[in-house]
């Protein structure tokens, strides 16, 4: 527990904003949360109150170094293989943990979309929008909706009043410039998968922004007129 305090301390000394305290995918807290990994017999084991006790704990160790306003928790429930697997459990434990998270007026709740196939799974009718059509109404505080964002997408998200605010996780691997491509209606780049998490800067920083494409009839000539001062006039 002391580890996530000195961590979410470290970040703020380090110049970061906030925090985000990561719920799911495979990691510790998930475990502590799936009711196929938590084996414990004591009070962290067992009920779904008992397994989401880790995750409150956290919780509180971390606002204890942060203001709830810089802290926010990704969580969501996942279909991912073996041990966790959406389970009977996995919805349930999820909507108790989501819905306790409104008594600590943090940040945000990052809430992910499903990521993988739910189809004949407990979680079959939260695929696509389900995801946020069933959480909406849970979670009272700031929503941001992942996964398969777009732009047409996030907008009709946050106009239906299904999510706050969008991010954008892979579209930004490789546009930069996503914010300014998606001003000006511009295509997006694709992401070179041989190249993402590995080291050196190929697929890392050499994305390159967009460069509008200028037709011959709106080519612009840049001049320098005899002060040195750049003109422009169009052909």
């Amino acid at each position: 527990m002391a580890d996530f305090g000195r961590a979410a301390r470290n970040a703020l000394l380090a110049g970061f904003d906030g925090v985000q305290i990561l719920a799911n995918y495979l990691y510790l807290i998930a475990q502590f949360l799936n009711a196929a990994t938590n084996l414990r017999k004591d009070e962290y084991g067992g009920s779904l109150e008992n397994r989401s006790r880790f995750l409150f704990e956290v919780v509180a160790t971390v606002l204890h170094e942060v203001d709830a306003k810089r802290v926010g928790v990704k969580m969501s429930p996942m279909h991912e293989g073996g041990a966790f697997a959406a389970n009977d459990e996995t919805l349930p434990t999820t909507e108790y943990a989501i819905r306790k998270l409104n008594e600590y007026n943090l940040s945000h709740l990052l809430l992910m979309g499903n990521t993988t196939d739910f189809s004949g799974t407990p979680l079959e009718r939260l695929a696509d929008d389900g995801m946020f059509q069933h959480f909406r109404p849970i979670y009272k505080g700031t929503l941001i909706a992942n996964v398969n964002m777009h732009r047409e997408r996030g907008n009709r998200l946050i106009a239906e009043g299904l999510a706050d605010l969008i991010a954008f996780g892979r579209p930004y691997i490789a546009n930069p410039d996503l914010v300014q491509r998606f001003a000006a209606g511009a295509p997006l780049a694709q992401v070179d998968w041989e190249t993402v998490y590995a080291s050196g800067s190929r697929g890392y920083s050499d994305y390159p922004t967009h460069q509008p494409t200028i037709t011959s009839s709106e080519e612009l000539i840049y001049a320098k007129d005899n002060t040195g001062t750049e003109q422009r006039a169009r052909s």
